[in-house]
């Protein structure tokens, strides 16, 4: 029977603390909640409810106009704004044309990268596979990627696909490389 893996963290702690790439693996898996085995699939089910799904979220664009204003009272946009009316008032009106404007030009790249950005996230959703091989219950099973919950062991292996509806890999066609891919190396 497999052992059902609960994380020992209380509700008030941040449950997944971003763990270091270079630590050594039991204590990757401690500060996770899992185990070699995985974890079990109600263990699994649970943090899925917990966690929600993983997919990216994607939120209701806001209206331009709402954009623009919250970038122009931007907490360093309302020092700025201060700046300027001090600028007025202490008689260097050109001094305050300028603070303006640097808030105007600052608004309208931070609300354009921002669109750009939220744009390259939802492309790059599309991308996501759309299945994952991890290990639940001791074995080896395939989950809708959406299902991957923290904890999870993913299995990558050498020149496997990671979405099972694309079918076999094509081994000739690789964009951007010449030559065909090289063999796996064995361990």
């Amino acid at each position: 029977m497999p052992e059902a893996v609960t994380p020992s963290r209380s509700a008030d702690e941040d449950p997944l603390p971003n763990p270091d790439p270079l630590e050594p693996l039991p204590l990757l898996r401690r500060e996770l909640g899992t185990g070699p085995r995985g974890l079990s699939a109600r263990e699994a089910a649970r943090r899925l409810a917990v966690y929600g799904p993983d997919e990216v979220r994607r939120k209701s664009r806001t209206s331009l106009g709402r954009e623009l204003v919250r970038q122009l009272v931007h907490p360093l946009a309302l020092l700025l704004w201060a700046a300027a009316a001090l600028a007025y008032v202490a008689g260097i009106p050109v001094l305050g044309w300028a603070i303006v404007a640097v808030v105007l030009v600052n608004a309208a790249f931070a609300l354009l990268q921002e669109r750009q950005a939220e744009e390259a996230v939802e492309t790059l959703a599309h991308y996501l596979p759309e299945h994952a091989l991890v290990i639940r219950d001791g074995r080896s099973s395939e989950v809708e990627a959406r299902e991957l919950v923290p904890g999870d062991p993913v299995v990558l292996e050498c020149g496997r696909r990671p979405t099972a509806a694309d079918g076999p890999p094509d081994p000739g066609h690789r964009p951007g490389y010449r030559d065909p891919p090289r063999p796996c190396p064995r361990p």
